[in-house]
């Protein structure tokens, strides 16, 4: 038997398991498995079976023994024919053990959009697949179906996935979305006319900003900005480091819901009605937060790149600001620009520090971080509150 492969993901040890235990292999299987688990201890250790063709009676004592030494034992990508196995032995009352999932190519289909943590595609006409970044995802799927239930079930229009598949070597969600298209593919039908676009864009974010989520049902998006502050009061002057941390912790604590990850190309409309996908980073927390990030997506990333922008919604810089400017009017509810401008600076705070802290970590060119944090700095000295 040659030595398993295995992978570490966020202290998860995944060993892969292939061909056959029986009698004859057993034991140098279990060996090779505690001497990966004894080489990584204070793991937790999931066997991945997705080559495993057999397990006989002394394969399954070794589980037995492995799942005594560590109860959290997982195992998955189990094939129906070693899945029948595991269940007529009652493995799968003990222990979590998982079905494979089936595969498909998205070769050849049309790419709808690109989010935080996976890429969305057109399957066929009545389905749409995210495919996941990380190889190791379904703790991220589970996540987002369960995200999509909750904000489902609060009255938030929302495509729920149904099916988990295997793209390659990653994994990805299936969702139902027949005849149904992107608040992108709207602009892009008709730049010159905004209306209806902007209408489904802010009106859906307005109806998500207006949901209260019980305490603790989802992430604080607040404690996730504190983190950055904490990161980049290393690259600032002391003085706009202290500002950035007094106006970051004057944010109030807020359970209302924000989507994290807000742009038109997360946005299908079908039949007339929006609905929302990629809910994994849904969140709660105060709209500046919110805000933000959609500055970004619209402005923030492409100021040093116009392509950038036409690259991620397949629309040109100049689109992209009227599309911005004009949703944060309808936002909020006034043509004022002394009030739009002063909630975009407010809004830049949020959109910068991320930017900025994306670059530090990404190892950008001097150019590139010193325009970040140079936008940064000018913002923090136009606003003395994020609260609008």
């Amino acid at each position: 038997m040659k030595n398993p492969e295995y992978r570490i993901d966020k202290d998860i040890l995944y060993i892969n398991i292939d061909g056959k235990i029986d009698a004859t292999s057993a034991n140098e299987f279990e060996e090779k498995i505690n001497a990966i688990r004894n080489a990584n201890q204070g793991m937790h250790t999931v066997l991945d079976a997705d080559n495993l063709e057999y397990i006989s009676s002394a394969g399954l004592r070794v589980m037995l023994r492995l799942r005594k030494s560590e109860p959290n034992l997982a195992i998955i990508n189990v094939s129906p024919e070693v899945y029948a196995i595991f269940e007529m032995t009652g493995f799968t009352e003990m222990m979590k053990i998982e079905k494979t999932y089936p595969r498909i190519s998205i070769e050849g289909c049309e790419f709808i959009a690109k989010g935080a943590n996976g890429a969305v595609y057109r399957y066929d006409d009545e389905t749409i697949v995210k495919v996941y970044f990380n190889r190791d995802a379904l703790p991220e799927i589970m996540q987002e179906r369960e995200n999509s239930r909750r904000a489902f079930v609060l009255g938030v229009n929302t495509a729920i996935p149904y099916g988990i598949v295997r793209i390659g070597d990653g994994y990805g969600s299936l969702t139902e979305l027949l005849n149904a298209t992107s608040v992108t593919k709207l602009i892009r039908a008709n730049p010159e006319d905004l209306t209806q676009s902007v209408a489904y864009f802010v009106d859906t974010l307005k109806e998500i900003h207006s949901i209260e989520v019980e305490e603790g049902a989802l992430p604080d998006f607040k404690k996730w900005v504190l983190e950055w502050v904490d990161f980049l009061s290393d690259y600032l002057e002391k003085d706009k480091a202290q500002k950035m941390r007094v106006l970051i912790e004057g944010i109030p604590n807020s359970n209302y819901m924000i989507h994290g990850d807000y742009h038109s190309n997360n946005i299908m409309v079908q039949n007339g009605e929006p609905l929302l996908i990629d809910m994994d980073t849904l969140a709660v927390g105060h709209p500046i937060l919110e805000l933000g990030s959609t500055f970004n997506a619209y402005i923030g990333f492409s100021e040093l790149d116009k392509t950038v922008v036409e690259s991620f919604l397949g629309i040109n810089s100049e689109t992209a600001h009227r599309f911005w400017n004009l949703s944060l009017a309808r936002y909020l509810g006034t043509d004022d620009e002394k009030i739009i401008n002063d909630v975009e600076n407010k809004a830049k705070v949020i959109g910068y520090m991320r930017l900025l802290r994306r670059c530090l970590r990404r190892n950008s060119d001097e150019v590139t971080v010193n325009h970040y944090k140079t936008k940064l700095i000018e913002v923090l000295d136009k606003v003395d509150t994020l609260v609008f």
